[in-house]
């Protein structure tokens, strides 16, 4: 299956009550979610030290998928162990976007570290915005050691900013090394950089590995 876009969902619990939500995720309700049609592939992340620390990343078939019918029957019928984790989820957040680049080759084994980065841009500059994106700043960011892939999300549904970008990265001190900063050391990259609004950046470890659609567990 072709993903063409992204579900995400972004939870948060106390942290006396993590070792069993992360239980009923891994467990139970992501392969779940991953067996109905229209979802690829299903894995987890913990971003330590923030809120909401837990995120769940769905590569879905298109953006019809999130509010098709086979996840709302899902979530009209929650399980008894999904209905005891609602009852202590201090936060939830969940977005639909449409994949609109992808740079990179998918890893062969995934990439234990992601880095996010959620951010609005004025309306009048949104073309050259994609344009940079596009045309310079993925690319060159792809050729960095220890960037595997990247890809660039238009968001079609939820809260948050409209675009997200997600970087697969092989340890956290790649997004920091003096490549990285080379590759962002451009003048076009320091005039849309300095347009960003209501950005969010994320460093997200992996905990759960891919779990694929029609994948056993």
């Amino acid at each position: 299956m072709e993903a063409r876009a992204l579900m995400t969902a972004w939870t948060h619990v106390a942290p006396e009550r993590e070792e069993e939500f992360n239980a009923w995720y891994d467990t139970e309700h992501l392969p779940q979610i991953v067996a109905l049609p229209g979802f690829a592939m299903g894995r987890r992340y913990a971003c330590d030290g923030a809120t909401p620390k837990y995120l769940a990343w769905y590569d879905t078939a298109d953006e019809a998928v999130e509010p098709g019918p086979h996840l709302k029957n899902y979530a009209a019928n929650q399980t008894p162990w999904w209905r005891r984790i609602n009852d202590f989820l201090l936060q939830r957040e969940r977005m639909n976007f449409r994949l609109m680049r992808d740079v990179g080759e998918p890893p062969r084994e995934d990439a234990p570290w992601l880095y996010i980065v959620h951010t609005d841009i004025p309306d009048q500059v949104a073309a050259e915005y994609n344009e940079w994106y596009d045309a310079e700043h993925l690319p060159r960011l792809v050729t960095v050691p220890g960037v595997l892939r990247a890809r660039r999300y238009n968001r079609v549904s939820g809260p948050g900013p409209k675009y997200l970008t997600a970087y697969e990265i092989t340890r956290p001190e790649v997004w920091e090394s003096p490549a990285a900063h080379t590759a962002r050391k451009t003048a076009w990259t320091e005039k849309m950089r300095s347009l960003f609004q209501n950005t969010r950046r994320s460093m997200c470890r992996l905990i759960l590995p891919s779990v694929r659609h029609g994948q056993s567990r």
